[in-house]
Formats: structure tokens, C-alpha cells, sequence
């Protein structure tokens, strides 16, 4: 009597830990610090998947929409660094201000942008 007790608290909680360890990997992968571009040429995290944060330099904008492939530059006060995405411009790209991605430095040392977000402050600021 208590082995098939023992069984069956087993197979009860099985499924709750199966659920929390993918529940814990799914916050792990998307909780994400980003770095500063300084941060990241200092330290020299090229090998890792990254999320970055920089001011979009308006006059290094290139993009091909017969590919797509939008080619760019990121800077901050002290580095700058050139980012390739391959997809569709985001509609809202060139009143950008400031812009976070995520990927991977290539071999190239370009930073291979799978994730763009951008952030428009001038939205949100009152008139004056």
C-alpha cells in the first residue's frame, strides 16, 4: 500500500517539477541585461549572444529592401560600433533615437543584429 502511495505522489510531481524547470529556463533566457558599447569592447564579449545599447548614428543608415538587409552604426560617448540586421525597416527607424539589439558579433567584427527594438523618446515628451 504505501510503494503505490510512493508512485503515485511520484508521478503527481513529476509534471511540477518538468513545469518549473521550464518555466526557470524560460525566465533565464529572457531576462537579459543590456551593455553599454564601451562595456562590451572593453570586455571583449564577442563569442555570446548580447543585448546592446547605443545612439544611432543617422548618417551610417544603409538599407537594401531587395534583400532586406538594413546596415548601421551604434555609438555611445566613447566607442562605436557597426551592426548588419537582415530584415524589413522598422517603420519608425530613422526617428530613432536611441536603439537596443541583440545577437552576436560576427567574424567580421559587425554585431549581427536578431532582435531590434527601438526606443522614440520624443513621443513622450510634452509640448512645450
Amino acid at each position: 500500500m504505501a510503494d503505490k502511495k510512493a508512485k503515485v505522489i511520484i508521478v503527481a510531481l513529476l509534471p511540477v517539477l518538468v513545469l518549473g524547470w521550464l518555466a526557470f529556463r524560460a525566465f533565464e533566457n529572457s531576462a537579459a541585461y543590456y551593455y553599454t558599447i564601451s562595456e562590451v569592447l572593453v570586455q571583449e564579449m564577442r563569442d555570446q549572444k548580447l543585448r546592446i545599447k547605443g545612439k544611432l548614428v543617422k548618417d551610417s543608415v544603409n538599407y537594401d529592401p531587395s534583400i532586406p538587409l538594413l546596415e548601421f552604426s551604434l555609438a555611445d560617448q566613447d566607442s562605436q560600433v557597426d551592426a548588419v540586421y537582415a530584415g524589413v525597416l522598422p517603420d519608425n527607424f530613422h526617428h530613432a533615437d536611441e536603439v537596443i539589439v541583440e545577437g552576436k558579433f560576427n567574424s567580421r567584427g559587425q554585431f549581427t543584429v536578431s532582435k531590434l527594438m527601438l526606443q522614440c523618446p520624443s513621443k513622450y515628451e510634452g509640448e512645450d
